[in-house]
């Protein structure tokens, strides 16, 4: 069910740390990069690589510019390595994803930090983690008509970021929008790192849920 909790509309305007002006040349005129938007949402889309959700690229705005790739470890029951990697671009990586049949907790690393991504409850799809980016609790719930559609809310109930699935689309699996321009560094990785762990939990749900389903029907059938 998507959630009935209504978010508040006026953006978010917290900051994981206050980011620097812009450097002055000597003639007083600004250099370096332009200073952050923060009043447009910032647009990511997450496209996949073939037709297979295991790998997967994050571009910025302009659908050309790669900022993140997303890998999935096929493994074992026995294997140590996570099931989820995200790296950036230059092949860095920002953070990762274990899931778990026997738990609702999925354990993050967000630039190596351990993070417990909690189950809200057993009758609900949301998650919930302490952000060491934005130093709160962040919540990761579904919304929308199929509720495949997330919103990352604060507990103030303020939207950071959103999830809109491109339910229809063969290659491109959705886009985030991150709320202004100013979150950048450390806090979009995070954002990134929970977004598509959170991705990827409710797709396995779906799966599951489908297999269950099947597997009842071919129960009662016989």
């Amino acid at each position: 069910m998507p959630s009935s909790e209504k978010h508040q509309a006026s953006p978010y305007t917290g900051a994981p740390k206050s980011a620097p002006g812009p450097s002055m040349s000597e003639a007083g005129a600004p250099s370096g990069p332009p200073a952050p938007d923060y009043n447009t949402p910032r647009i990511l889309h997450i496209y996949r690589d073939g037709i297979s959700h295991r790998h997967m690229t994050i571009t910025d705005m302009d659908k050309s510019h790669p900022l993140y790739k997303m890998d999935q470890n096929a493994g074992t029951m026995f294997s140590s390595k996570p099931h989820m990697t995200i790296t950036s671009a230059s092949g860095s990586t920002m953070g990762s994803a274990t899931f778990h049949n026997s738990s609702r907790t999925i354990d993050l690393q967000l630039h190596e930090q351990p993070v417990a991504f909690e189950s809200e409850g057993m009758f609900t799809r949301a998650y919930a983690y302490q952000s060491p980016a934005f130093g709160e609790r962040l919540r990761w719930e579904c919304e929308g008509i199929w509720g495949s559609d997330l919103v990352l809310v604060n507990g103030r109930k303020e939207w950071i970021a959103r999830f809109e699935a491109s339910t229809f689309s063969m290659s491109k699996t959705g886009t985030i929008h991150v709320v202004h321009g100013g979150i950048s560094g450390m806090a979009l990785d995070e954002i990134m790192v929970s977004g598509c762990a959170m991705v990827e939990q409710q797709r396995r749900r779906r799966n599951s849920n489908g297999a269950a389903s099947g597997g009842g029907a071919a129960a009662g059938g016989g």
